[in-house]
């Protein structure tokens, strides 16, 4: 919202006050000087005063529904009103505002996680909330893409709860570490797919002859189940590995 501070309330004049002048003739007093002939004149190209809150709300939105690439300056202060250089000044450089906008778009979905107990529950409940982020904020998907990992505020935590969990499941230290990896890697590549080709018509799996003599109907969501519970199993089977090697 653009903040203008305009003019305090005026105070009730006397007739000491200089601006209620006698008339030369009469001795009357005029009618007061108007304000805005006394009051300086507001320089033109004076800021409008934005927040941070502002210009990521709006590169939000330009980067969900337009794409990263379409994410400038320029564009930003077409939608918000102001002059490019005054979202530059408030937001700084745009790889700034890039992770900026990671930043506070996971931290939002990491704040909706709820950890049951069980090992494997953990994995499904982080598997599906990754993957819900990046259908609904395609920007994080594409800026880890092309300009940096998924970084952000409570990430670190998100991540050590799942290595913990496969730890206490009896996988060694990097084997959990590498197996929560496959976990990210598989979403980060189902969700590319889905959002990448996922509503074109060239490269929807349908197309296939053999996908349709199979199928008949593709299903995204069946696809992602099916992958989940083969690596869960896959889980489960290193697992009892360790368990049968150490007892």
């Amino acid at each position: 919202m653009l903040v203008d501070p305009g003019n305090p309330t005026a105070q009730p004049r006397t007739a000491a006050d200089p601006t209620l002048r006698a008339h030369p003739q009469s001795g009357t007093e005029s009618a007061p000087t108007p304000a805005a002939a006394t009051a300086p004149r507001r320089r033109r190209g004076r800021p409008n005063v934005l927040s941070r809150e502002q210009v990521v709300d709006a590169a939000t939105t330009i980067a969900n529904e337009e794409g990263l690439d379409r994410l400038s300056f320029r564009a930003l202060g077409a939608k918000l009103g102001v002059a490019p250089m005054t979202v530059h000044r408030t937001i700084g450089g745009l790889d700034d505002l890039h992770a900026e906008l990671v930043r506070r778009t996971v931290d939002e979905f990491t704040a909706t996680f709820v950890w049951p107990d069980d090992w494997r529950s953990v994995v499904h409940v982080f598997a599906c909330t990754f993957r819900d982020l990046m259908r609904t904020h395609p920007l994080v998907l594409e800026s880890h893409s092309q300009r940096a990992p998924l970084a952000s505020t409570e990430s670190d935590a998100v991540v050590a709860k799942v290595v913990g969990a496969l730890q206490q499941a009896g996988l060694p230290e990097r084997e959990a570490m590498y197996a929560f990896f496959v976990v990210y890697d598989f979403v980060v590549g189902h969700a590319g797919v889905q959002v990448g080709r996922g509503d074109s018509e060239a490269g929807r799996p349908e197309r296939h002859r053999v996908v349709g003599e199979i199928l008949g109907e593709h299903s995204y969501d069946e696809r992602f189940t099916l992958g989940l519970e083969i690596i869960t199993a896959g889980i489960e089977a290193r697992v009892r590995a360790h368990g049968t090697a150490t007892s």
